[in-house]
């Protein structure tokens, strides 16, 4: 009786069929797309008015106040409009309830 052996090399590793997802069971909090266009507008109007402080006391920008808000406040208009576009269409498309 001849023993067979399976040869096989040592950097071959076969196809796996089973899945692990991670964090399936978790439940999201669902927030509607004028709180979530709210909070993308503060955060960019936040981050822009930082930014402009930062290098101004690093002397390596110097803007006036009122330009600062005016454009921080265009760009975070801008985001959140964006923010809101996107999260009112995710709600049209992936209401699951």
């Amino acid at each position: 009786m001849v023993n067979a052996m399976r040869i096989s090399n040592i950097h071959y590793t076969p196809a796996q069929n089973t899945r692990v997802v991670f964090g399936s069971n978790t439940t999201h909090k669902k927030h509607s797309p004028v709180h979530e266009a709210a909070a993308t507008t503060a955060i960019w109007f936040g981050f822009g008015i930082g930014l402009d402080y930062v290098t101004r006391k690093i002397k390596f920008y110097n803007s006036p106040t009122k330009n600062s808000f005016a454009v921080n406040g265009l760009i975070s208009l801008i985001a959140g409009t964006c923010a809101g576009i996107k999260a009112f269409g995710y709600g049209k498309t992936n209401n699951k309830e």
